[in-house]
């Protein structure tokens, strides 16, 4: 008795495995799959930041004013002509500005007494002497003087000032007049060299000031790695700062840095020794600024929401129809690959390969120039002809959607916040995020890296 073979004849073979593989699609996969090209490096951008700066003047014209005499009298006591004794009182001084020129307003008050000789002999008045005063004994006679200040900043970041006496006004004066000579003249002739002597008391104070206190912690903070959630880290890397017109409003001194600097943005943290603070340089007039932004499209993330759009959907053709099973990009050097798994009158795996596309409008990703890869073609053409059909082809590409708004509105924000912060140093941040455009694109091996101009406005303040 024979038992029975639980081998095949073999002429059945090559019709079992015809059976088998009716069923199944299964190319293989594209010759570039998983390759990629590496990212093009970060183009820097110079860019000119606007930071408005105040300074209250008021305490070095007090220290001046603190150190000039409240009170100061003199006399002139020749033997012939006015003899006098003189006295001055003086309130603190005022403070008005206007462009680049402080005015400084001084309230005095004066008194005199003396005597006019006619004639003089042997060191003796000839004729008995005429006696006057005006304001003493009694009230103080009224007189405003004014002094100017023309204020400048140095390369060296030192303020200087030149100062001068510009006016004598008497409010109300004393009508004393000896053979035409006016006494409220020679008074005032006395008065102007302790006015040049308090301008240049001005001038010794306000030079004691420099506005490296004030400018180099802007300089420092703008070093440091500022943390933007979902993006990486933004420095401002600064190169140059320059110095905009000054204008004194009231006692306030007001000037504009401009901050020449060349910003980037990283994954991780940037590494650079900080530079110190140079000389002031020539000033350029801005206030925004331009950086480059990468950001990532996870390939599973993107694979998950094109597919959740297609999955209830039956493609047909002739008769004949499948429906997607899963779908799955990939990288292919310098396309987008994608894997799409289907089932219905064929089961199995095609390729596509495309081209991805932004629309900045509407913040999508559209995967153009869909088509199939040379080898899914080959086997298609023998196995399933009928998918390679345009119909098919072009209902795809029309699937190949992606809606990347959201990061885009995240990032915004992300960067926005970024641009409003406190910061080391006493430093506060104030901007906007203008633009967030696409420029370019790179496939990497699990992401697809989104290269966008990012511009804003940016204000700096410091704590004074």
């Amino acid at each position: 008795m024979f038992r029975k073979s639980s081998f095949l004849p073999f002429f059945l073979l090559p019709s079992l495995l015809i059976i088998q593989g009716c069923g199944g699609i299964k190319p293989q996969a594209p010759a570039n799959a998983s390759q990629t090209l590496a990212p093009k490096q970060l183009p820097p951008i110079v860019s000119n930041i606007h930071i408005p700066i105040s300074v209250e003047m008021k305490p070095l014209f007090k220290m001046a004013d603190d150190a000039f005499d409240k009170e100061f009298k003199g006399s002139d006591k020749p033997c012939s002509g006015l003899r006098y004794d003189y006295k001055v009182k003086r309130e603190p001084i005022e403070i008005s500005g206007k462009g680049k020129t402080v005015n400084l307003n001084l309230d005095m008050a004066y008194g005199f007494k003396g005597e006019y000789c006619a004639a003089c002999l042997f060191e003796t008045c000839v004729n008995p002497p005429i006696p006057f005063s005006c304001g003493w004994n009694e009230k103080l006679r009224r007189v405003k003087v004014k002094l100017s200040s023309d204020i400048s900043i140095l390369p060296n970041y030192q303020v200087k000032s030149s100062s001068r006496f510009t006016d004598i006004k008497t409010i109300d004066p004393c009508e004393v007049t000896f053979a035409n000579i006016n006494i409220n003249s020679i008074l005032h002739s006395q008065l102007k060299p302790q006015l040049g002597k308090f301008a240049e008391m001005i001038d010794a104070e306000v030079a004691k000031q420099n506005l490296k206190p004030y400018i180099k912690p802007i300089w420092d903070a703008l070093q440091e790695d500022i943390k933007i959630d979902m993006v990486g880290y933004l420095r401002f890397q600064p190169k140059e700062i320059s110095l905009g017109e000054i204008n004194m409003n009231g006692s306030q001194l007001s000037f504009s840095v401009g901050l020449k600097a060349a910003p980037i943005i990283a994954t991780k943290p940037i590494s650079a020794m900080p530079s110190e603070l140079p000389n002031l340089s020539t000033y350029k007039k801005s206030s925004g600024f331009e950086v480059y932004t990468d950001l990532y499209l996870n390939y599973d993330t993107l694979s998950q929401q094109v597919y959740s759009t297609i999955k209830d959907q039956v493609f047909e053709m002739g008769g004949k129809k499948i429906k997607v099973t899963y779908l799955k990009l990939f990288p292919a050097k310098d396309k987008l690959g994608v894997e799409v798994g289907f089932t219905g009158s064929n089961k199995g795996v095609f390729y596509l390969l495309s081209v991805p596309e932004f629309d900045a409008k509407t913040s999508k990703l559209l995967l153009k120039q869909v088509e199939f890869d040379i080898a899914t073609k080959n086997v298609l053409i023998k196995s399933a002809k009928w998918l390679l059909d345009e119909t098919i082809r072009k209902k795809l590409e029309e699937q190949m959607v992606f809606d990347v708004s959201d990061l885009v509105k995240l990032t915004r924000e992300s960067i926005h916040a970024s641009l409003n912060q406190k910061m080391d140093y006493g430093v506060r941040l104030q901007g906007s995020l203008e633009e967030l455009d696409i420029k370019d694109y790179s496939i990497q091996a699990d992401a697809l890296l989104i290269r966008s101009l990012t511009k804003g406005n940016l204000q700096v303040f410091v704590n004074q």
